[in-house]
């Protein structure tokens, strides 16, 4: 049982017994939890800042370890990232000045940027780093093989590069279009006789008028002009070296003269149905030392991978020809 509580009244001179207030009750009862709060935050203070258990000795040094690692990943991420972005522009650029049309683009992964990986919690960070590692492997396995590649197989010599220069690489009218290949080199059927024969070269259809331009440079050895309604009409010969000479028929005029020398893409004249033609087309050949080659192989610049496998698809149909 508590004991009762007196204090002294200098009013009445005697000892009064103290009441119980509920304000004095209040005050003692914040009094003792604000205590208890304060003592407990100073236990939980003193563990976390001042007593380490050896467990977290080791976390603490891995966090630490961790946030450095970032640190140095994203700044060898960005300097990896701008290396890839000047190898990636030299690349394009080589694959235009060799194929003259522009590189078909392949989707590529997302990566989280710098900002994203300094922020990102721990098992988000591992996952980003075991992504990017995946990525630069590949990036490494293919720059190896590619290097291998053009060091063994596709280095060229001085002495290749005017052959190569001089090839007739490009389509012998403008704003050539895939779908424009109406006929392909090899066996087809005539379209006067209907029996098969030996095409020997691709027939190009478009308008009367349209520019027919020399697929290479070189020099041209031959202009015929012919009012049968047979042959190869109105057409012209250009000699580009090395053996190879490239042949346009059916033309409707001729703007150039024998003897002549010519740059890629120049006129030579227009598309037109001369001689044994059924429709306005080009007939366009290519001829290595007097034996006739597929001119599809030779039509690679200004077109993708896809125009060209599409190209290839088309030359293929054994249809009759225009010619």
């Amino acid at each position: 049982m508590a004991a009762t509580k007196f204090h002294y009244n200098p009013k009445t001179l005697r000892y009064e017994r103290v009441k119980i207030s509920i304000v004095n009750v209040t005050i003692s009862t914040f009094s003792y939890l604000a205590f208890g709060f304060l003592f407990f935050v100073g236990i939980v203070l003193l563990q976390n800042f001042i007593i380490n258990t050896p467990t977290e000795k080791k976390l603490r040094a891995e966090n630490k370890s961790l946030d450095q690692h970032k640190v140095l990943l994203t700044a060898q991420l960005q300097e990896s990232n701008q290396r890839l972005a000047e190898l990636k522009k030299q690349d394009l650029a080589l694959y235009h000045k060799l194929f003259e049309t522009t590189l078909p683009q392949e989707s590529a992964p997302v990566y989280p940027d710098r900002e994203e990986l300094l922020l990102a919690r721990s098992s988000d960070f591992e996952e980003s780093v075991s992504q990017l590692s995946q990525r630069f492997s590949e990036l490494n396995s293919a720059a190896r093989i590619s290097n291998s590649e053009y060091r063994h197989g596709m280095s060229i010599r001085k002495d290749d590069l005017k052959e190569l220069t001089a090839l007739p690489t490009i389509a012998p009218i403008q704003n050539f279009e895939v779908e424009k290949l109406v006929s392909g080199f090899g066996t087809r059927i005539n379209p006067f006789h209907k029996g098969k024969y030996q095409h020997d070269g691709v027939d190009i259809a478009s308008p009367r008028g349209t520019p027919v331009i020399a697929t290479g440079p070189g020099r041209v050895i031959l202009t015929k002009r012919s009012d049968l309604v047979a042959g190869y009409g109105n057409f012209v010969e250009v000699d580009h070296g090395n053996g190879y000479i490239t042949r346009y028929s059916h033309l409707e005029d001729i703007v150039v003269r024998q003897g002549q020398s010519i740059v890629k893409g120049q006129a030579l004249g227009t598309v037109g149905s001369s001689g044994g033609s059924i429709a306005p087309h080009v007939h366009y050949e290519v001829i290595k030392d007097g034996e006739n080659l597929n001119p599809v192989k030779f039509l690679m610049a200004g077109i993708n991978a896809d125009q060209y496998e599409a190209l290839v698809n088309i030359s293929k149909k054994q249809n009759q020809s225009l010619d």
